[in-house]
Formats: C-alpha cells, sequence, structure tokens
C-alpha cells in the first residue's frame, strides 16, 4: 500500500457550480466543463487565494489524488 501511496499526489481545483476554474493560454482566467481541464493548484491555501479574486461566491475548493508519472 505504501508503494501506491508514494506514486499519488493531491492537487486542489477551484469547483464554481458545474464548471472549474482554468487558464487559458494567453494567462486569462475562464471555466471549463470538465475536472481534466481545470487548472490544478498544489495547496488548498493557494486555490482559495486564486478563486477569492476570480471565481463566483460559493465556489468549492475540491482535493483531487492523481497518479504521478
Amino acid at each position: 500500500m505504501q508503494a501506491m501511496e508514494a506514486d499519488m499526489t493531491t492537487v486542489y481545483v477551484v469547483k464554481t457550480g458545474e464548471k472549474f476554474l482554468c487558464t487559458a493560454e494567453g494567462g486569462d482566467i475562464g471555466m471549463a466543463p470538465e475536472v481534466k481541464e481545470a487548472t490544478s493548484f498544489l495547496s488548498y491555501e493557494e486555490a482559495d487565494k486564486v478563486a477569492h479574486e476570480h471565481a463566483d461566491p460559493g465556489y468549492e475548493i475540491v482535493a483531487v489524488d492523481i497518479k504521478r508519472r
């Protein structure tokens, strides 16, 4: 089980309603329909700071476990 945990990392995404905060190519902040397109943050605090600046009230910070490659 420990080996499996070592291959996983947790990132945080911002969810607003049914969409997720994302960063466009030019650096603009937008909304993505799927979590796989969302901008991910390495800390809850970083996600919350960006969400506070760019997301609608009522946003959620969602923890996502991803497999490292």
